[in-house]
């Protein structure tokens, strides 16, 4: 009877994680199991970030469930490294450096790829934020600069950010 209940209960789980994830077009599933085949007592559930089906920049959908967005409306909170009218610059959460840092436009653009002509002066504004940025570093001013675009490239959150890397040498690429 423990088995019957746990398997209706997985089963149940799965199907809404599927759809939780799914009906909000955040995610896929791609694999669901429990471990009562291996001896354990847990639930396996890993899912795919999806890329948004809509691409008008700035549409409501898209900025209601953007992250960045929800960090730049102050409703998530980060560390902030610096800022101006046109840019946020904030501290990753997993850096991958000593130095670290997110550089996000204040309006939503979902990558490099969907730039407009009217957006140059937004991407001018972030670039001069990474020589700022550059120029405060302790000792050497070397970096990096990671732009991610599509998730074949490992963009995961589809706002546009520079990636700003620094603190340590990063001679393999």
């Amino acid at each position: 009877m423990f088995f019957f209940k746990r398997f209706v209960l997985s089963s149940i789980i799965r199907y809404y994680t599927l759809n939780i994830f799914t009906i909000a077009g955040m995610a896929e599933l791609v694999d669901a199991r429990d471990s009562k085949s291996r001896g354990g007592d847990t639930l396996s559930v890993r899912v795919r970030l999806s890329v948004p089906k809509n691409n008008d920049k700035g549409s409501a959908m898209e900025t209601a469930d953007c992250i960045f967005c929800k960090i730049i409306a102050r409703q998530l909170p980060v560390e902030i490294v610096a800022k101006n009218d046109e840019v946020l610059v904030i501290k990753d959460i997993a850096p991958k450096a000593p130095v670290h840092y997110l550089i996000i436009p204040k309006k939503h653009i979902t990558g490099i790829s969907s730039l407009e002509q009217a957006d140059i002066p937004i991407v001018g504004e972030m670039l001069l934020m990474v020589k700022k940025l550059a120029k405060g570093l302790s000792g050497s001013q070397a970096f990096r600069l990671i732009v991610n675009d599509g998730p074949d490239a490992g963009q995961s959150v589809f706002h546009l950010h520079f990636h700003f890397l620094s603190g340590k040498k990063m001679l393999d690429f």
